[in-house]
């Protein structure tokens, strides 16, 4: 094992490979500062929901299940015969599993550094797809090499950095094992053996495992580079159809295993579904799916369009634009802002159109399969009823493939310089840079208080005067686009619009909040509102917070442990969402749909209430003295 590495690591360090490295050291840490929030040291901070999916299923594994705990699954759990699984598949579960034999201390902890390293690894294959691409066409040098791998570094690989969650670290991941298929089955044109076609198969089944949409297009790769070997390699070919045949029947085994069927979920018993009628009710009309050719259209034109980014004076300068059009003729089941191709990877997208013609001139067979295998994987995000930012990354195998030989053979036009070429191509590199991080922060801070706060305090360095995109809050209007501001009243409260919803950023303290401490030991904080009471109840090293409405049945929270200190108590009981909201340490204790008015509330002596300054609305204050 450490020769092989080691001879991957000489055949990697070369002088070729010397700019690409250093363009993929300098992406990749952006990347890892971009996800720590520029705070490297939270690198292995436990991050939110589902950070712990993959470790849950891998102290599944070592108890020799397939189910996980149901309040970790939450509402993305499918509920199959009393038992909780997840649908992702096993493969960075199995990655986990030298972390999960010692406890559970990793929890939570993996994800960030698992996206930074398959960025790191998509990054690096990009190299070598374009070194191996040049070798086959007769062309190719280093800084074209470069070329590629700035192009795929800031493409919509980068925005993934936005959001730490098994979502983007899957995608990441899918990526990197599809374009390391790629990889492999290049050489094994190049040089067909047996060993190459073996790390071709297994990285074809690594895929699948980890992202099976995108693992069906690894999969067709494989059968289809080794069925063109068929005349001149005979049993090279009946080998990778056999590989391809079991990476696919390995991937049928899982799903039978969890969820009974041999490729489709069952969208009927997702807990999300189980629990949301409406939801019940779109699968039901989708044939109990979650594709249909039926979405074409929308996802499209979405992921295709040229104007699916604005440009506002707020920083980071660039946003999402509206939100998919639907022209199917079945409704999306969700619609959340997305960038598209030509907007997020406008380099790699004109390179892959250049590249297809060449592929189709020259006639490279190798690369024509490679190409239609990479549409394979693409095609199921088209197809699902789901618009979402991170879908970009399922396209862009189909795009760096072709871009490989657009760069190694494609010459420079003798109407343009040298030095205006490469300027163009620093320009879109800076662009796709530019859109990335803008989106990646857009997605990661939106809900923050403090980004909101940083954003207006330089808008009012640089231009003053009155603040965009801040409207008064009216009652039963819908939320405008993502990332308009609103203010409640006399700063009862600061909201910002997301999905169609409203987030709250401030609640004015004493009347939409109350925090405060409390003795761990004392007795039980009781609030009491003219729409019900709230109270927290200490016992045996634990917190249990419930609110019972005047009509209606009491609900109950989780148990929170606690010290035998003093702790910390916030209440937010809010209008405007609709919901109560109740942490005990920064442990949720108890979620509700209900808001009970605090203002004039009866308040138990155990509780010691503190307010902050600018009645806990600051921000809101700022703006509306701008305003």
């Amino acid at each position: 094992m450490k020769q092989a590495l080691q001879r991957l690591w000489a055949a990697h360090r070369t002088p070729a490979s010397r700019l690409s490295r250093r363009l993929t050291l300098a992406a990749t840490i952006a990347v890892a500062l971009i996800l720590c929030r520029w705070r490297p040291w939270d690198l292995f901070e436990r991050g939110g929901f589902s950070t712990d999916f993959y470790d849950a299923q891998a102290h599944a594994f070592l108890d020799g299940r397939l189910d996980v705990p149901p309040d970790v699954a939450a509402a993305e759990g499918f509920l199959i015969d009393g038992k909780t699984y997840l649908y992702y598949g096993p493969l960075l579960a199995i990655a986990r599993l030298p972390f999960a034999v010692f406890g559970h201390w990793a929890d939570g902890r993996l994800s960030r550094i698992s996206i930074v390293l398959a960025f790191f690894v998509a990054c690096t294959l990009t190299f070598h797809i374009a070194r191996r691409v040049g070798a086959i066409l007769g062309g190719g040098s280093p800084r074209r090499y470069a070329t590629l791998v700035a192009a795929v570094a800031v493409s919509p690989a980068l925005s993934l950095a936005g959001w730490n969650s098994v979502y983007d670290e899957t995608e990441m991941w899918a990526l990197a094992l599809f374009l390391g298929t790629a990889v492999a089955l290049l050489g094994l044109w190049e040089a067909p053996c047996r060993r190459t076609l073996a790390v071709a198969a297994a990285l074809a089944l690594s895929t699948v495992l980890t992202r099976a949409s995108v693992g069906l297009g690894a999969v067709a790769a494989v059968a289809f580079v080794g069925g063109l070997l068929w005349r001149s390699h005979r049993r090279i070919a009946i080998g990778s159809l056999i590989g391809a045949g079991g990476a696919l029947l390995a991937s049928i085994a899982v799903n039978l295993a969890k969820f009974g069927t041999l490729f489709d979920l069952p969208a009927d018993r997702q807990l999300m579904s189980l629990q949301n009628p409406q939801r019940a009710a779109w699968f039901a009309g989708n044939d109990g799916s979650f594709l249909s050719p039926r979405f074409l259209p929308t996802t499209v034109v979405q992921y295709l369009r040229p104007d699916a980014i604005r440009l506002e004076r707020l920083v980071p300068f660039i946003r999402f634009g509206p939100r998919a059009t639907e022209y199917g003729s079945y409704p999306l089941e969700s619609n959340t802002p997305a960038s598209s191709l030509t907007v997020s990877a406008t380099l790699l997208f004109l390179l892959a159109v250049a590249g297809i013609v060449v592929i189709i001139r020259r006639r490279c067979l190798p690369l024509l399969a490679l190409t239609v295998a990479a549409f394979v994987a693409a095609l199921p995000s088209f197809l699902i009823g789901f618009v979402a930012n991170r879908y970009l990354t399922d396209m862009l195998p189909a795009l760096i493939v072709p871009a490989a030989a657009a760069v190694a053979v494609i010459a420079r036009p003798h109407q343009v310089s040298a030095r205006t070429g490469s300027r163009l191509v620093a320009l879109l590199v800076v662009w796709g840079l530019w859109v990335n991080v803008a989106l990646a922060t857009w997605i990661q801070n939106l809900k923050e208080p403090g980004f909101t706060e940083m954003r207006y305090a330089i808008d009012d360095a640089v231009f003053g005067g009155p603040p965009p995109a801040v409207i008064d809050l009216v009652a039963g209007a819908p939320p405008p686009r993502d990332g308009v501001v609103a203010i409640d009243g006399d700063c009862l409260g600061l909201y910002i619009a997301e999905q169609g919803a409203w987030v709250a950023l401030e609640l004015a303290d004493g009347l939409r909040r109350l925090s405060g401490t409390a003795d761990a030991a004392g007795d039980t904080i009781s609030i009491n509102t003219t729409e019900g009471d709230i109270s927290i109840e200490f016992l045996q090293g634990t917190a249990l917070a419930s609110y019972r409405p005047v009509a209606g049945d009491p609900i109950a929270g989780a148990a929170v442990a606690i010290g035998t200190s003093r702790v910390a108590i916030d209440i937010e009981s809010d209008p405007v969402t609709g919901r109560l909201l109740i942490s005990i340490d920064d442990r949720l204790a108890l979620f509700a749909f209900a808001a009970p008015a605090l203002g004039g509330a009866t308040i138990g002596n155990t509780l010691v209430v503190t307010e902050a300054g600018d009645a806990g609305t600051p921000i809101c204050h700022d703006l509306q003295a701008r305003r």
